[in-house]
């Protein structure tokens, strides 16, 4: 088993208090559990509560590293706003520095909107939201953002894929305490920030994908309204005068298929 970093200022306490102590504290790093048990029950809990959330609205305030080829990294911003009823509504607002979208989903029809263009495009959907996310994903290869947040727990083996968990620590988000864990797998080191009482929601998130050049980061701040009950005019997109309907690319498909591509 490698040996763990130990963060900064239990290095300098260490280095204080003598080598004896410090030679102890190293055996006491090098045998604790590659995995330790409290982290991953702490994300089945947040899981699990997720799940169980019917109604919600939630705004994320990210930021991601884009590595030019010359390795220096460019950051760039993003806010979603999702407003969520389940099993069949979602509305997510996406601003980026570059461009804003608008996502409509009511339970039968996904619609994409491209507001400062006036362009849209609307499709058939299946009945539930996580049908509807992962057959836009496979069919239009649009991703959606923090989704693993919400489904985890269903897949047993996201869990399989970790190969480190540990406890980092207690912070304070905007006033609210959490728990800062840290993770690893063989493609990204992630971390989550998730807050203590009965209402674990996950305050921040943390991603390094360390297979890409330069190891670019991604990082979010996400605060909740778990009382929010947005109405049905919320989820449905009514076009005006002023838009105009496109076509949507479907991916690895077919030229013959590609002819019923919806309008």
């Amino acid at each position: 088993m490698k040996t763990r970093h130990v963060p900064l200022l239990l290095l300098a306490g260490l280095a204080l208090s003598g080598s004896v102590l410090a030679e102890e504290a190293e055996i006491a790093v090098t045998t604790a559990p590659a995995i330790d048990p409290q982290a991953m029950q702490a994300l089945d809990r947040m899981g699990a509560y997720l799940r169980g959330l019917e109604t919600f609205s939630l705004r994320a305030d990210d930021a991601i590293d884009e590595v030019l080829d010359s390795g220096q990294k460019i950051q760039l911003t993003k806010t979603v706003e999702l407003q969520v009823r389940k099993p069949d509504r979602l509305r997510a607002d996406i601003t980026t520095d570059r461009k804003a979208r608008e996502i409509f989903y009511d339970g039968k029809h996904f619609t994409l909107l491209a507001p400062e263009a006036r362009y849209f495009t609307t499709v058939e959907a299946p009945p539930s939201i996580r049908e509807m996310i992962a057959a836009v994903e496979t069919r239009y290869g649009i991703e959606f953002p923090l989704v693993d947040l919400f489904q985890w727990g269903e897949d047993a083996d996201a869990a399989a894929d970790i190969q480190e968990a540990m406890l980092v620590g207690v912070s304070k988000i905007d006033g609210q305490m959490a728990d800062h864990y840290a993770f690893r797998q063989d493609e990204i080191d992630w971390q989550i920030w998730i807050a203590q009482g009965e209402a674990p929601l996950p305050l921040r998130y943390v991603i390094t994908t360390k297979d890409e050049p330069g190891e670019p980061q991604y990082m979010a701040n996400l605060t909740w309204d778990t009382q929010a009950k947005p109405a049905d005019a919320v989820f449905t997109f009514t076009p005006t005068k002023d838009d105009h309907p496109i076509a949507i690319v479907v991916q690895d498909e077919t030229p013959a298929t590609q002819e019923d591509a919806p309008k």
